[in-house]
């Protein structure tokens, strides 16, 4: 009985808590809006390289700002602003971003956020800047990112 309570826990687990925390993330912010999230290392010959987090509406209609930056911030009041990058989106040149994902430079975060330390990151959207607050696991992606930055 309890190996079957252990194979089916994922199950009845809250939507936050079984995001994939190595760089494919779900967002929620609890009030209907909902992103998916990539977090991937960029390197093309183009363009400079580095990590990039890629935002994308989940929910039908929402458009995401391609001009301004999305910040992170912690519990311990320090924020990281995290430039805007979505026109590395175009697919060509004279094409345009799309208006439901936008993308961001997430590398190396300094000051290194606190392991642990709850996050939460804001999005400007065209619902106004809309606010997701990271599961453990993102965190420690975010920290463990920026920790290896640092070396």
């Amino acid at each position: 009985m309890a190996v079957g309570l252990l194979v089916l826990a994922p199950l009845f687990t809250p939507s936050a808590a079984m995001a994939d925390d190595t760089g494919n993330w779900f967002l929620h912010d609890g009030s209907g809006h909902k992103l998916g999230a990539v977090l991937f290392e960029r390197s093309e010959i183009n363009s400079p390289s580095g990590l990039r987090l890629r935002l994308n509406a989940e929910t039908v209609g929402l458009n995401l700002n391609h001009t301004r930056p999305t910040v992170m911030s912690d519990g311990a009041k320090q924020a990281w602003s995290l430039d805007n990058l979505s026109q590395e989106l175009l697919s060509s040149a004279g094409g345009t971003i799309p208006v439901g994902s936008s993308q961001f430079n997430a590398g190396c975060l300094n000051p290194i956020p606190e392991d642990g330390m709850a996050m939460r990151i804001t999005v400007p959207s065209s619902a106004g800047d809309l606010n997701f607050a990271l599961a453990p696991g993102q965190v420690q992606t975010m920290h463990s990112i920026s920790s290896a930055c640092a070396n």
